[in-house]
């Protein structure tokens, strides 16, 4: 999307910047199966409350969600913000899908030792580096949003990992051992 078409969009939605939120009007990916490229694992820390993150970024590759990103932002917390134990099952289920995702896009394994630093900090530091040679590779990603009886309003969303064949890649070589030369006058332009 252009930068014109992004100020098309926002204007076909009556933006008044006076009176409503820059998130006013953003629509998440719809449910949905989708190829998506692994764009990033970013350790941060969430400016309000000064806690750590890791956040997977992917990015729709085809289709007509293409270019927009979901985020996956699971928790290695040992405790909640209310400072209670967080529930094993919370902290099984997302190293499994952190897991899951490293193997989906040939991280496998993903190395204990990304879950058994110190702090959380480092964790995701270890995260993050881990996952970074694996930037730009293409898996399939299930979206299924789940209804949220204790706060309706906050659907819970359910992201699935599989995995693609991954593109072949491009011999620099292969135009050399064909023999065939392309001249200025072979070009159309």
């Amino acid at each position: 999307m252009s930068l014109a078409d992004a100020l098309n969009q926002i204007k076909k939605e009556n933006y008044d910047p006076k009176k409503d939120k820059p998130g006013s009007g953003f629509e998440r990916i719809p449910d949905g199966e989708y190829i998506v490229s692994l764009s990033g694992a970013t350790h941060g820390v969430w400016p309000n409350s000064q806690t750590d993150f890791i956040r997977f970024s992917l990015e729709v590759a085809t289709g007509d969600e293409a270019g927009r990103q979901e985020f996956f932002t699971p928790t290695l917390a040992e405790t909640t913000s209310k400072g209670k134990k967080m529930p094993a099952g919370v902290l099984t289920r997302n190293i499994k899908q952190i897991q899951r995702l490293g193997a989906m896009v040939g991280l496998d394994p993903v190395p204990d030792e990304c879950f058994l630093q110190e702090t959380e900090s480092e964790d995701y530091e270890k995260l993050q580096d881990a996952f970074q040679p694996y930037k730009g590779k293409l898996l399939k990603l299930t979206i299924k949003t789940t209804e949220n009886k204790k706060d309706p309003d906050r659907p819970y969303r359910n992201l699935e990992f599989d995995e693609v064949e991954q593109p072949k890649a491009i011999d620099p070589n292969a135009a050399k051992a064909t023999g065939v030369t392309v001249t200025d006058d072979d070009l159309p332009f």
